[in-house]
């Protein structure tokens, strides 16, 4: 294994580890990715049906406290960013795994509206304002000059999830009802991620004396200084808005329609199980997205992709709008798919690229607060237009206009500069 000259930590676990401890951290960073998707919309999609008939609550007013519960759930996104930076991964993840799984045992026990309110909370807090923002958090540690492809790596674990969780869950809710299923999800999280949790995740490398990037020589010739920003200073950059607002609109528009798939689909002519053998090819393309873009990031600024996702979910949004039949659903998955992947790359690893390691926990804790407010209001259009109009072409169409003018900012917005910084850093190439 690679060392610097004087590691500052021991770890029993790292120094028995057969391999440079990075590529440990990165398969950790992708468990963790997977085993949010009980709390994502692609897995509580699967249960809105059911849940929603048994509790004899309206589709309007389960969005609604969706809409709410995330919100309530993001709020404490900026404090465990905080806390990260002070205790690091390790301890964030493994408190953060336990309260996953009890949210997931309380959702099997919601008997009212504000129950479901309060479980949505407790389960969007957990799986996506805490585990996701740590399990991206500690590859960012780790990786530096690759960082693109290995953040971009470590996101499969979502697209996978995607993939898995939604057929896994619709056979444990037709096995044992959905409340039994939501805890048998609990069981499963004490089993995966809460052990991965606390026996591998680690602060940065150089805490124990490793090198960074898994001991790998760069990726160019030509090695750039990482950057180190505040959080302050990361706030009044136009980048960091650019990305945010990416998020926002990728979460809104994507928990809009990922959590109304089913009645989207069935509007332009689509059966529950043709609708469902959709989300696998959308999960696959969105892995593919990920890694290219990913690949991409670590020779080109992340503002210049911004525009790849957000017209590819424009084209997307246009198609559930406007389509119809089965080779419409196709277009719509392979579309909103690649919209997802290469989101999910570019906000993994393009807060590290542009404001460096220091403070990230803290930037990152307010970009989360701030897009995944994304997946707190999308819901909500999506009900009004479906509501009002009894289709959802008003809010599409409006998620086109939305997703075209993000594109369009990404030409205008710079590199940041740091006043800490004696000289202004190049970007990549």
């Amino acid at each position: 294994m690679t060392t610097l000259a004087h590691a500052r930590r021991q770890s029993r676990v790292i120094d028995a580890s057969p391999v440079h401890y990075g590529w440990i951290i990165l398969a950790a960073g992708i468990v963790g990715a997977f085993m949010t998707t009980p709390g994502q919309t692609a897995g509580v999609s699967v249960f809105f049906d059911p849940m929603t008939a048994d509790l004899d609550i309206s589709r309007t007013w389960a969005s609604f406290a969706y809409t709410v519960g995330t919100l309530a759930g993001i709020l404490p996104a900026p404090l465990i960013g905080r806390w990260i930076d002070r205790r690091g991964p390790r301890i964030t993840a493994t408190v953060i795994a336990v309260g996953l799984a009890l949210a997931c045992a309380f959702m099997a026990l919601i008997r009212s509206d504000l129950m479901l309110l309060l479980g949505f909370a407790l389960l969007r807090g957990t799986a996506v304002g805490g585990l996701s923002l740590v399990s991206q958090h500690v590859v960012n540690l780790w990786f530096v000059q690759r960082r693109g492809i290995a953040a971009a790596g470590a996101t499969l674990g979502l697209a996978a999830g995607a993939v898995v969780f939604p057929q896994l869950i619709e056979f444990l809710i037709q096995l044992y009802g959905w409340r039994g299923a939501y805890l048998a999800l609990a069981g499963i999280v004490v089993v995966t991620i809460l052990p991965v949790a606390a026996g591998l995740f680690r602060d940065r490398p150089e805490s124990f004396g490793l090198l960074p990037d898994a001991g790998l020589p760069p990726p160019t010739q030509v090695v750039h200084v990482e950057r180190s920003f505040t959080r302050d200073e990361a706030l009044r950059s136009g980048v960091f808005w650019l990305l945010c607002a990416a998020s926002f609109l990728s979460n809104a528009i994507g928990t809009g329609l990922l959590l109304n798939h089913f009645s989207i689909m069935e509007k332009v002519g689509l059966a529950r199980s043709s609708a469902l053998q959709l989300l696998a090819p959308l999960a696959g393309v969105q892995i593919v997205a990920t890694l290219a873009i990913g690949a991409l990031m670590d020779r080109t600024e992340p503002r210049h992709l911004v525009p790849v996702p957000m017209l590819a979910l424009a084209a997307g949004s246009a198609l559930a709008a406007f389509g119809g039949g089965s080779a419409f659903g196709w277009l719509y998955a392979l579309t909103t798919g690649a919209a997802l992947g290469a989101t999910q790359a570019i906000q993994a690893a393009g807060y590290a690229q542009y404001f460096g390691r220091d403070h990230l926990g803290a930037i990152r804790g307010v970009s989360y607060a701030f897009g995944i407010s994304g997946a707190a209001f999308g819901p909500l259009p999506f009900a009004a237009s479906v509501a009002g109009t009894g289709s959802y072409a008003a809010v599409l169409a409006g998620s086109c206009f939305l997703c075209a003018a993000c594109a369009a900012a990404a030409i205008f917005v710079r590199w940041p500069f740091s006043a800490a910084l004696s000289e202004r850093p190049s970007p990549p190439l």
